[in-house]
């Protein structure tokens, strides 16, 4: 059977890894205009971590980890990322960008740069951070609830297992190494297969077949409505 939950986790780890390599690229470029400036230093610094981490973690957890070593790597970065989209949130998540048209911020090489084109920038780091944010956090309140139901059905050293191994909701028995029932249609013996009615002398026989009704056919031979 297919394995459910190695699908939909290397789906989800995909998708933050695409939202961190944007944010990385979107820092790395204010990183090159404003990283001196005291006043976005720490905000772009921290973006390019989180998302470098994001981007390596992710990758390594794809390749080769156990439940134990994904629930505190994903719960890490789920408070990492939460911490960008708030911060991003408070430098300008306030601030309409339309409003800051022909308005330009001063660079760290002495140029100017667009105040507008700064501030989608940043609410794009904002969009991303809350959507890596909130799938981390499906991504662990499901891979806890599996945690939490196999150690339930007996699977004490779950934590230490493969997560290649985890199974998804309705697929406990292939962890437990036990076969899914196989109900076969259930035959007649034989000789209960075609069983005649005696009926009084003079009158037909009338043979009665499995499943079907013998009382209508024995009223219409006796003639009773």
């Amino acid at each position: 059977m297919t394995n459910t939950f190695r699908i939909v986790r290397s789906s989800a780890y995909t998708w933050c890894i695409v939202c961190a390599i944007c944010v990385l690229g979107i820092s790395a470029k204010q990183a090159s205009l404003f990283v001196n400036k005291a006043a976005y230093s720490p905000y772009i610094i921290y973006t390019l971590v989180c998302s470098t981490l994001t981007i390596c973690g992710l990758a390594l957890l794809t390749l080769r980890s156990q439940p134990r070593i994904d629930v505190i790597a994903i719960a890490v970065l789920t408070v990492l990322w939460l911490a960008v989209g708030a911060y991003s949130a408070d430098l300008i998540g306030y601030v309409n960008c339309v409003n800051l048209i022909g308005q330009v911020m001063e660079t760290d090489n002495g140029g100017t740069y667009s105040s507008t084109a700064f501030c989608r920038e940043t609410k794009a780091i904002m969009a991303f951070s809350f959507a890596t944010f909130g799938v981390l956090l499906v991504c662990l309140i499901i891979l806890l609830a599996l945690i939490i139901r196999l150690h339930s059905l007996g699977q004490q050293d779950i934590w230490g297992a493969s997560m290649s191994e985890l199974p998804w909701f309705g697929q406990f028995r292939e962890m437990r190494g036990e076969p899914y029932p196989v109900y076969q249609q259930q035959h007649q013996p034989p000789q209960m297969q075609q069983m005649p009615i005696q009926v009084p002398y003079g009158s037909q026989v009338v043979y009665q077949q499995p499943g079907h009704e013998y009382v209508r056919p024995l009223l219409d031979i006796y003639g009773i409505d």
